[in-house]
């Protein structure tokens, strides 16, 4: 089971653009059998909102083993301080290509963090990471597609270093085995939507 922590965001008009900007930005609690592995740390205010979402599923700071982070942008690592000094049990990991303001270990490609394999997915970030939830049939595909309301997108062009990169990533992960998909930006979708966005 995939629990998702959402934080709303909004961007004033002149900062990413002209007009201002609405989104969510989402990390991910996966319980395994000793303990809860958590994908992301959102921003610095979704702090509280994790420890409420470990609550709501019988667990707490104590019980988070692991933190794997898709990449360094900072609506994805905001929490990354707070959250090491909630829970100083668990190992950071995050791709080796990203840089993170706290020591972390490198997730190298195909390894197996507590049922999650590691998806090396560069473009967006040079170390961006997708994890395959093996047993629940589900892809957390980080900032490499979001789905904020009509439909899965590619990231926007602003904020990926990479673009043909990203481009080779989201053929790659089409080849994996999964149903559900989670993106960081959005409401959870399928593989039928990243068919239809890849032609």
């Amino acid at each position: 089971m995939i629990h998702s922590i959402v934080s709303p965001v909004h961007i004033p008009a002149g900062l990413a653009g002209p007009e201002p900007m609405d989104f969510d930005v989402r990390c991910f609690l996966v319980p395994h059998a000793t303990g809860v592995t958590l994908v992301d740390t959102g921003l610095d205010r979704s702090v509280p909102l994790i420890a409420a979402k470990l609550a709501e599923i019988g667990a707490a700071w104590s019980d988070v083993t692991d933190v794997v982070l898709t990449h360094h942008h900072p609506d994805h690592t905001g929490g990354l301080a707070e959250v090491v000094a909630l829970a100083p049990g668990a190992t950071v990991r995050a791709g080796a290509h990203d840089t993170f303001p706290v020591a972390v270990e490198a997730a190298a490609d195909g390894a197996t963090i507590r049922g999650l394999r590691v998806v090396a997915t560069p473009g967006h970030t040079a170390g961006h990471l997708s994890l395959l939830a093996v047993d629940d049939g589900a892809l957390l595909i980080g900032d490499l597609a979001g789905n904020p309301g009509a439909g899965l997108t590619r990231a926007p062009q602003a904020f990926t270093a990479d673009a043909a990169e990203a481009e080779r990533s989201l053929h790659k992960v089409r080849r994996l085995g999964f149903d559900r998909l989670y993106p960081s930006h959005g409401e959870p979708s399928d593989r039928l939507a990243l068919e239809q966005l890849l032609g």
